[in-house]
């Protein structure tokens, strides 16, 4: 190759490079679809410590309708489950155990799938065994006493009389 086809062929890979990272910038996809690139989900969730057995997660969509989110009990992904995958914006978590868990979303159009959003962790803590035994005895002493107030008022009216 001589030094002028060398440097026509440099400007030529130059030239592709900058209009590939200009179709990037712009949204419009490389292989001539003509659709924006999907936008990254804003992923949230109500509470970082779920202690009341569920929680929330919520993302905005825009106009896109398909959202897919995926949970894992690792920061890395591993074995993910698909949680949900659908139409709506928001999904609320109950039933699990103690542990941290990771959340992330992407949007889906067509074939097409968007970049993940922010991974959101959630630490499931349940209240102890022995704090629910408590309330539940004082719920019981509670129910007893009132028992007994109405009985002894219905016995004093029965006298009174």
């Amino acid at each position: 190759m001589t030094p002028k086809h060398s440097t026509l062929s440099t400007r030529h890979c130059n030239l592709r490079t900058l209009l590939m990272g200009l179709l990037l910038l712009t949204g419009v996809s490389a292989v001539g679809t003509g659709q924006a690139a999907l936008p990254v989900p804003n992923l949230k969730s109500d509470t970082d410590i779920a202690t009341a057995g569920f929680y929330r997660l919520s993302w905005r969509t825009g106009k896109i309708t398909q959202v897919e989110a995926q949970e894992a009990d690792n920061p890395a992904f591993r074995d993910a489950y698909l949680h949900y995958q659908g139409p709506d914006d928001a999904s609320v978590i109950s039933g699990k155990v103690n542990d941290t868990w990771d959340y992330r979303t992407r949007l889906l159009r067509d074939r097409q799938s968007g970049p993940r959003s922010d991974v959101v962790k959630v630490t499931v803590a349940h209240h102890p065994l022995s704090r629910a035994f408590l309330f539940f005895g004082l719920g019981v002493a509670v129910f007893v006493a009132t028992l007994l107030m109405v009985v002894r008022g219905a016995e004093g009216e029965g006298r009174a009389q």
